[in-house]
């Protein structure tokens, strides 16, 4: 459920007179919301206070809107260390205990250019989030589901296909989060890819902007069910 469904729920739950509901969205249209006191937050007390929507109303749309984006939380996650490792470096290693970090005795070339390592094949996670591209809003209020016809940009960058054998590429949507496990020479080759990211660097970095348009080019890559371990080996060709 994103957020024009969540307002379109909200008024449809209204069973007051029509003028006092117009009235009100009048009122918030010319608002100047700040965060926490929101349009939702506004619309919801003034509905209620105009005798149109119960509290127990408002808790079953509450309820539902949240069992519907479990994923809220990771788009307000500021601080991108914090998302691209904290959050989906985690994430990826709860989805396969064979993922360990990777170090100097199990690969004598290490040196931080990746992230992850599973029996000889090594992987970068990256991660990015669905929002959508034509709002100005905070990640949290723009964040898109999987479902969404709405115009989307998920951009994966500082991509080094030489330094890795796997990326395993984290999509955050609201409602569901995607894994795509692709071997970096696909990445290298494929013609969404688009090297030479940050001035003066050599050609060894790179970025795909994935959107709305574009995004069924990644769906043969995409991880079906949880076995994470089999996805990565196929994608490295340890697989016969």
């Amino acid at each position: 459920m994103e957020l024009i469904e969540l307002k379109r729920k909200i008024i449809d739950a209204y069973s007051g007179p029509r003028d006092g509901l117009e009235e009100l969205l009048e009122i918030i249209e010319k608002d100047r919301s700040v965060f926490p006191f929101n349009e939702y937050e506004y619309l919801i007390c003034g509905l209620i206070n105009r005798g149109g929507l119960t509290y127990e109303e408002y808790v079953e749309i509450r309820t539902e809107y949240i069992n519907e984006n479990p994923n809220l939380w990771i788009f307000q996650i500021s601080a991108p260390r914090d998302f691209g490792e904290s959050f989906a470096q985690t994430y990826v290693q709860g989805k396969c205990s064979k993922l360990i970090k990777p170090n100097n005795r199990l690969d004598p070339n290490y040196s931080g250019q990746y992230d992850l390592w599973l029996d000889g094949i090594s992987i970068e996670v990256k991660a990015s989030r669905a929002v959508d591209s034509d709002s100005d809003e905070p990640l949290y209020m723009k964040a898109l589901s999987r479902q969404t016809t709405s115009n989307f940009l998920m951009n994966f960058q500082q991509l080094k296909p030489q330094c890795c054998d796997v990326f395993i590429w984290v999509a955050v949507f609201r409602d569901k989060i995607v894994l795509w496990v692709i071997n970096s020479k696909d990445i290298l080759n494929h013609p969404l890819y688009s090297t030479g990211q940050h001035r003066g660097n050599k050609g060894n970095e790179g970025q795909m902007h994935i959107r709305h348009d574009n995004i069924d080019q990644l769906s043969k890559f995409e991880l079906q069910g949880d076995n994470l371990e089999m996805a990565i080996r196929k994608a490295a060709g340890k697989v016969d």
